[in-house]
């Protein structure tokens, strides 16, 4: 990336590869991974590191995937802005 416009004309994906097929995500879409399958996100091994969070063989990863990958990982505190209309 070279120029504040490069960034700009990044697409806010995720490559989502599980098993060795890969598709493309929302930056803030749920992901729902089959946890018997090994998967990465943008590199990051998901499954099986974290298959002891599944629910009846399914992962599901409900909030932003670096929000949430953050959390799990114990990587320490994201600061939230608050609701500033106070």
């Amino acid at each position: 990336m070279k120029t504040f416009s490069d960034l700009l004309a990044t697409k806010a994906s995720l490559a989502v590869d599980v098993n060795g097929t890969v598709s493309y995500m929302c930056l803030f879409d749920t992901l729902v991974l089959d946890a018997t399958k090994p998967a990465t996100v943008n590199g990051i091994e998901v499954l099986p590191k974290y298959r002891y969070l599944a629910r009846d063989g399914v992962l599901t990863i409900p909030s932003p995937f670096y929000s949430w990958y953050h959390k799990i990982s114990g990587q320490g505190w994201l600061l939230i802005p608050d609701n500033f209309s106070q």
